[in-house]
């Protein structure tokens, strides 16, 4: 037996469009709260959760399914020096906000395959698959969507503020 409930509130200007319901079995099952996944290598092979003792948990699934609802940028500081990470959150089993660095090339794969996707696709749930590659410290990020991956390819010459300027707008034209 399920129960159909009304999604969680995420913040006042980012919840998931109000025609989609959030089934949840009855019993027992995850916290409901937020989740937050960390998309770099730095602590295992591809993307983490942190304990409650603060060590690195690896995710045990190399994808994520769900709703998109909001993309920034946030900065800040590490062993003092400004940073720049990208934080985007997704409804799925429960809330969810992954955070990767900006430049990062889970980053771009991102980015760049959001930026293709018209406000209507996102209306739909996505997946966002993390792939570890050869090199130890890069982790990749490919979108799918309507059961098809996302490609928009990219270079050293990509102007990546355009692409999250359009990505960003992409994901606020479903919420408004």
């Amino acid at each position: 037996m399920t129960v159909s409930v009304p999604p969680p509130t995420l913040t006042s200007n980012s919840q998931i469009p109000s025609h989609q319901t959030y089934v949840r079995p009855l019993g027992f099952g995850e916290s409901p709260s937020g989740l937050a996944i960390f998309c770099n290598r730095a602590n295992t092979n591809t993307w983490y959760t942190l304990s409650q003792d603060s060590q690195p948990v690896e995710l045990p699934y190399p994808a994520l399914t769900g709703y998109l609802t909001s993309i920034e940028f946030i900065k800040g500081e590490y062993k003092r020096k400004p940073t720049c990470k990208l934080r985007f959150r997704m409804m799925a089993h429960r809330p969810c906000t992954l955070e990767a660095g900006s430049e990062s090339t889970f980053t771009k794969g991102f980015l760049s395959a959001i930026s293709s996707l018209t406000p209507e696709q996102l209306r739909s749930p996505i997946i966002i698959e993390a792939i570890p590659a050869d090199e130890e410290t890069v982790l990749f990020c490919s979108v799918w969507s309507g059961g098809q991956k996302v490609f928009q390819s990219w270079d050293e010459h990509t102007n990546w503020r355009e692409i999250a300027r359009k990505a960003k707008g992409n994901v606020a034209a479903i919420s408004g």
